[in-house]
């Protein structure tokens, strides 16, 4: 791709991804019938958080997959028996927390990946204003031709972000990551080292629900903070109060 920054330097593998805790194991009865990209497609279309299934697999009758956080787990529960299938059954998802599946290492971005990511937020940046836009990254062009999923939600991609970021621009004023069904900022928690110039952020149109979600990028001086469409807005009345709770 065609770089507008020439510092950036060459990027190898990135960190060592997500945090192998407690994921999530789903069961779909009598998914062995399904396409898996029929399947999974659909339950992509209705669950209200970006996700990527991990070790798919058929056993017996039934479809299973792991995801690697309780939040989206919860959110997929929701849409239980609110789809159906072409003969008109509904499709039911059951859920249960289980350890991090063998095969963990699928939710770390490969070298090739990155190369991607990297190449993409060459793209992105604005080197004469110091500002970077990952607004709605899942749909970007380049990352979808390339098969790229990249959620931010995930901390292998948020981390492989950030690391970037530190490597090549860590002068950045301003970090746009609007629209990317952000629905918590653990990940972020390393910013205020990895960009301690960053003046501006914008964070609107996520999935934010309280104040307590901005903890993780309190190291920031921030001069302005960009929110809107969060859900975490709606629980302020005036904007006074808003203002005191997330400074």
């Amino acid at each position: 791709c065609t770089s507008k920054l020439s510092n950036f330097k060459d990027f190898g593998s990135g960190p060592d991804g997500c945090a192998f805790g407690v994921h999530s194991v789903l069961e779909i009865p009598y998914g062995k019938k399904y396409e898996k990209d029929w399947l999974i497609g659909l339950l992509q279309s209705g669950c209200s958080l970006p996700f990527s299934p991990i070790g798919y697999h058929i056993d017996h009758s039934r479809a299973h997959f792991y995801v690697e956080d309780a939040a989206v787990a919860k959110a997929l529960k929701q849409i239980s028996r609110t789809f159906t299938d072409r003969e008109n059954f509904k499709i039911t998802i059951i859920t249960q927390p289980t350890p991090p599946p063998a095969h963990s290492k699928e939710m770390q971005m490969t070298e090739e990946e990155i190369a991607h990511f990297k190449c993409c937020m060459q793209k992105r940046y604005d080197g004469a204003q110091q500002a970077l836009d990952m607004s709605s990254l899942r749909s970007d062009p380049d990352l979808v031709a390339n098969k790229v999923d990249l959620i931010l939600n995930r901390k292998s991609c948020m981390q492989s972000m950030l690391q970037i970021i530190e490597e090549n621009v860590p002068e950045l004023l301003s970090l746009d990551l609007s629209n990317n069904k952000l629905y918590r900022l653990d990940h972020m928690s390393e910013i205020h080292l990895k960009a301690p110039n960053l003046k501006i952020l914008n964070l609107s149109r996520n999935v934010l629900r309280t104040d307590k979600d901005l903890d993780r990028i309190k190291g920031l001086k921030l001069e302005m903070l960009w929110l809107d469409g969060n859900p975490l807005c709606d629980s302020f009345r005036e904007q006074s109060l808003y203002i005191r709770s997330v400074c």
